[in-house]
C-alpha cells in the first residue's frame, strides 16, 4: 500500500511497539530479531530504543535508523501471532 504513514506510536516494553498507522489500523510489533541485526545494532539497549519518534510517517532514532511505515506495515501484528 502506498502512502501508508505511522500516525502515532508508543513504547509498551522491550522492543514492542503499538502502532497506530495512517489507515486508522492498530498493530503491535516487537522488532527486536531486527536489532540483532548489525545495522541496528546501535538500537540495542531498552534506553536507546525506547526513545523513537515519528518522522514523515517512520519511526525513527536521534542516530540516524528507522523503520519504514511501509515495511512496518507488512510484519505480522503480535496479537495475531499469539496462541491463547
Amino acid at each position: 500500500m502506498n502512502n501508508i504513514k505511522v500516525t502515532k506510536a508508543s513504547y509498551i516494553s522491550d522492543y514492542t511497539v503499538n502502532l497506530v498507522f495512517s489507515t486508522n489500523e492498530k498493530m503491535t510489533v516487537n522488532l527486536q530479531r531486527f536489532i540483532e541485526k548489525p545495522e541496528f545494532s546501535a538500537l540495542k539497549g531498552q534506553e536507546v530504543f525506547k526513545d523513537f519518534r515519528i518522522e514523515d510517517g517512520n519511526l525513527v532514532w536521534e542516530n540516524g535508523a528507522h523503520f519504514a511505515a511501509e515495511f512496518l506495515y507488512g510484519l505480522p501484528n503480535e496479537t495475531e501471532l499469539s496462541c491463547s
